[in-house]
Parts: C-alpha cells; structure tokens; sequence
C-alpha cells in the first residue's frame, strides 16, 4: 500500500510509517487499551515487543510486505494500522492489527480509518481485506461487521503457557 494512496483517503490524518524512533509512543498508544492484552491471554506490555511487533512477520512474507502506519491527529499518535500486503493472496491485503488509542475511541475514528484503508485498497487494485480477530471479543466483532466483514474459519492460536486462543478469521470482498 503506497502511503500516498492512504493519505489521499484520509486527509484529516497526518499519516507516516513508525519505525524503531516511534517505539516510546506506539507503547504509549497500546498501554491505553489494555483489554486488548487480556483478551491475548499476554502478560505485560515491553518495549522490546514494540520493537519486535514493528518488523515480525510470517515467514513466507518478505519484510518488505509488513507495513505499520502511525495516524496523527495536532502530532499526537492515535492510531495504528499494522498491514501485510499481498497476503495470504496476491490481491489481499491482511490487517494485523488496527489499534485506536483509549481516548479516541467510540468517536469513529476506528471506522473512517478502516474505510479509508478499503477505499485505498480499491485504488490500488486491492480486492479483498482479511485479518484475525479473538473469538470471544464481541466488541471487536461488532465493530468489524459494521463494515461488512464476514466471519470465516475458527482457528486455535499456541500460547506460550500451553494455553490455545481461538480467533476467527474475517473477511471483507472489495467492489
């Protein structure tokens, strides 16, 4: 996904792509939800995993595949969006994580960024969005169907204390 693209669909961001320097305020950003963790079953939030959820990916992806966007409102990070391009498909884009920050969330904020990235997608030649979501979250359901995504296969996710997580995958068909 071309920054331009995305930033053309969402004027009113100021939009860039984090790096190791954002480390400090994407922890800032992800220690105001911590319902998010929970739901994870993860212990406490370190900035070492900052850094490391800045480049991971899945090993058939290329690193140049994973991009993480900072959203910024008067130079305040609200938002992130953590996306792999052409995957698990070519025309696919598939969302790791889009996190609105505790104090801009429930002001739609979420939602204008999820329909700028699918109207960017579209512009792109993107034709379909997917992402995972935990299956229990009924809250993140209800905001992803909202904007048309259907729920697909369950899966059952290893945790580190022999635990399993089930999410279950959503998708969204772009016309």
């Amino acid at each position: 996904m071309k920054l331009s693209v995305l930033q053309s669909e969402l004027p009113n961001f100021k939009i860039r792509l984090l790096t190791a320097a954002d480390q400090q305020a994407l922890f800032d950003l992800e220690r105001s939800n911590p319902g998010y963790r929970e739901s994870l079953g993860a212990g406490e939030l370190t900035l070492a995993e900052i850094q490391s959820d800045l480049t991971a990916h899945p090993e058939q992806v290329s690193a140049d595949q994973k991009q993480v966007f900072g959203f910024y409102l008067a130079n305040h990070l609200v938002a992130v969006l953590d996306i792999l391009n052409q995957y698990p498909e070519q025309d696919f884009i598939f969302i790791g994580l889009l996190m609105v920050g505790a104090p801009y969330q429930r002001r739609a904020v979420g939602k204008v960024i999820a329909t700028g990235l699918m109207q960017a997608a579209l512009k792109s030649g993107i034709h379909c969005l997917q992402l995972t979501r935990v299956t229990a979250d009924k809250g993140v359901a209800a905001f992803w169907h909202q904007l048309d995504f259907e729920d697909g296969d369950q899966l059952f996710l290893p945790l580190k204390n022999n635990g399993r997580l089930a999410v279950t995958t959503m998708t969204r068909l772009l016309v």
